[in-house]
């Protein structure tokens, strides 16, 4: 096998030093909770009013530990490599890393020569590594504001259902298959991405399966990730697609005030939401 096949894919020492440094998602959800919330409950009142704060805090302190546990992880490779029984399971790796400390120790070379030879031995291993952390990153970061997001809407009292399946998979379908059979112009999709970046285009296909239904998009990333993502082309096409988009406060008030199709967390929850509850308890009533 090569250093790259050594490293990648399921078998691959990456994979094996992520499952022991890197904790599930859910379990890194419910740690960002107990960090951002102490243990405490949360009231629906407290939840309708704060939604933004603690949708971004949640999603945020989730992300910067999940960075924390992956600089563990590499840490964990290297010693992993070191092991005696790396030398015939990952023969390659094993030779990196056995070759650069050799470089760091050799008493022949100047410490300007040590810092080029480190370089050059290492730069294929951690291009490889980080390749294979940053697919796993991203993978994780889709289904990370979910999680917070079906909380605190149970905290609210929503009914809903997720990954429905209509003519494709939906993140959250409100209030349930049930009722958007009986009359879909009175439920709710909402479609969720850390970023537009990640799967822009897919995110048409995906709301596609509305059949022109308004359906609502929401991004989790931040200010500073919407600056180079979120685009007036952007907000345009989903405008077009009779998409509202779901932003942090910040992004909405600074970025895009304008824009009719751009809505708060804060509006979505204290505005969108109830009224369309309305519609939908009247539809089931009426059964």
């Amino acid at each position: 096998m090569s250093l790259r096949d050594e490293l990648q894919g399921p078998n691959g020492l990456v994979n094996k030093a992520r499952k022991k440094f890197i904790p599930s998602g859910e379990k890194l959800a419910s740690m960002a909770w107990d960090k951002v919330f102490g243990g405490r409950e949360c009231s629906p009142e407290e939840v309708e009013r704060d939604f933004n704060d603690y949708l971004c805090a949640l999603v945020d302190t989730e992300y910067q530990m999940y960075l924390e546990h992956e600089d563990l992880c590499i840490e964990g490779i290297f010693e992993m490599a070191l092991r005696p029984e790396s030398k015939e399971a990952y023969p390659n790796v094993y030779g990196v890393v056995n070759r650069a400390l050799s470089i760091m120790h050799s008493p022949n070379l100047s410490d300007r020569e040590r810092l080029s030879f480190l370089t050059k031995e290492l730069r294929p291993l951690y291009r490889f590594v980080e390749q294979s952390l940053a697919q796993g990153r991203m993978s994780r970061a889709g289904g990370s504001p979910q999680y917070h997001l079906k909380r605190l809407l149970k905290i609210l009292g929503y009914e809903f259902e997720t990954q429905c399946v209509l003519n494709g998979t939906v993140d959250f379908l409100f209030p349930s298959l049930e009722a958007w059979k009986l009359d879909r112009r009175r439920c709710v999709v909402l479609s969720v991405k850390r970023t537009l970046r990640e799967r822009y285009k897919q995110v048409f296909e995906e709301l596609g399966i509305t059949r022109g239904i308004t359906v609502y998009l929401m991004v989790t990333e931040t200010f500073e990730e919407a600056e180079k993502d979120l685009t007036h082309s952007k907000v345009q096409r989903l405008d077009e697609q009779n998409v509202y988009l779901v932003v942090r406060d910040e992004i909405k008030r600074r970025r895009f005030p304008e824009a009719s199709n751009v809505i708060s967390f804060t509006t979505f929850v204290r505005e969108e939401l109830p009224a369309k509850r309305r519609l939908w308890q009247s539809l089931l009533r009426g059964r």
